[in-house]
């Protein structure tokens, strides 16, 4: 990276700090990252001693932030003859739902508790298995000989199949992908976590469930997702979910972290535009993908198509925050969004 580059997200990054997204410490350890890769950078003036004091949002307000834009959007699709709503702002309350009546999940009331930060499971006898064993223990420990559904509140019922079993440092999860009993437009799929333990006979026992954890995608669809290792030090699951209303195409990346406590969203940002279904000349078309990871620190987002952008995002806390371009304002996209 250039000296100008540098200099540019130096820049940036005291604009972060100004604006109170970053405190004093995080403005600190990023400008010393900076001043390592480029001796001649100079430290950039400002408050050091006014940090952030950024609210704290509850679980309940995360929710709803998240799924409005979507209801709203599906909304006028339905009222319009249309059929998109872009899945957007997920922020993963971690709210476990009760067990429903035909082969529910084990909820969070369960009486075993949960497994201790830092610890590390026992030797495996399930790990050795295939990958499809796995999962059908795992889907039998939630869900009995029953059907794989679950019951949520206004009459959703989600049904689970395929996922994936995901060995973490405190025991092992299953990702399960769930499609909803209404396949009409505002209605969204789900990827449900469901935390397990192994017990002797080679079976799982389930621990706590979040059965709608990670938003899916419109027409009661799963999300696009896969599991990296390179985010944090924690699994991290990367999903993508949107859809299309009136010709116009939009998806939203979420990175949700596996935590002994329960998923832990960590930032959703809009990672695909497509105007070509809508408009027949001078269409746009973006597609971002996630590069330049520093465990624990950064990483970028890559968008090809109608143009080249960059966005870079750096952690914040337990989540991570975009350091905006010179000509952007916080929370502002850089990408055209449905």
């Amino acid at each position: 990276m250039s000296t100008d580059d540098d200099l540019d997200r130096l820049e940036r990054l005291a604009r972060l700090r100004d604006s109170g997204a970053l405190n004093a410490e995080e403005f600190e350890r990023e400008k010393a990252l900076l001043l390592q890769r480029d001796p001649s950078l100079s430290p950039t003036g400002g408050d050091a001693e006014n940090p952030a004091q950024p609210a704290e949002e509850s679980e309940a307000a995360d929710r709803h932030r998240r799924r409005w834009p979507l209801l709203l959007i599906g909304g006028l699709a339905l009222a319009g003859g249309g059929g998109w709503a872009l899945a957007h702002w997920a922020g993963s309350a971690v709210q476990p739902a009760g067990p429903g009546e035909a082969g529910a999940a084990t909820s969070a009331a369960h009486s075993t508790p949960a497994p201790a930060a830092g610890t590390t499971a026992p030797r495996s006898t399930i790990r050795s298995l295939p990958a499809t064993r796995q999962v059908e223990l795992a889907y039998a420990a939630v869900f009995g000989r029953g059907a794989r559904d679950i019951a949520m509140p206004d009459d959703l019922v989600y049904s689970y199949d395929q996922g994936k079993v995901v060995w973490t440092d405190f025991g092992p999860v299953l990702l399960a992908e769930g499609t909803g009993n209404e396949p009409y437009p505002v209605a969204l799929g789900t990827l449900g976590v469901f935390y397990l333990r192994e017990v002797p006979g080679g079976k799982f026992e389930a621990l706590r469930s979040w059965p709608d954890a990670i938003i899916g995608s419109i027409m009661a669809n799963p999300p696009q997702w896969k599991v990296r290792e390179d985010i944090t030090d924690r699994p991290v699951v990367e999903s993508s979910a949107g859809g299309v209303w009136q010709g116009y195409g939009c998806d939203a990346t979420t990175l949700t972290e596996l935590t002994p406590g329960g998923p832990k969203s960590l930032v959703t940002f809009d990672s695909h535009y497509d105007s070509s279904g809508a408009v027949e000349d001078g269409f746009e078309t973006y597609d971002g993908v996630i590069a330049n990871v520093v465990r624990n620190r950064s990483f970028d987002v890559r968008f090809t198509g109608t143009a080249t952008i960059v966005q870079h995002f750096i952690r914040k806390g337990t989540g991570f925050v975009r350091v905006p371009a010179a000509s952007e304002e916080m929370g502002e996209s850089s990408i055209p969004t449905c």
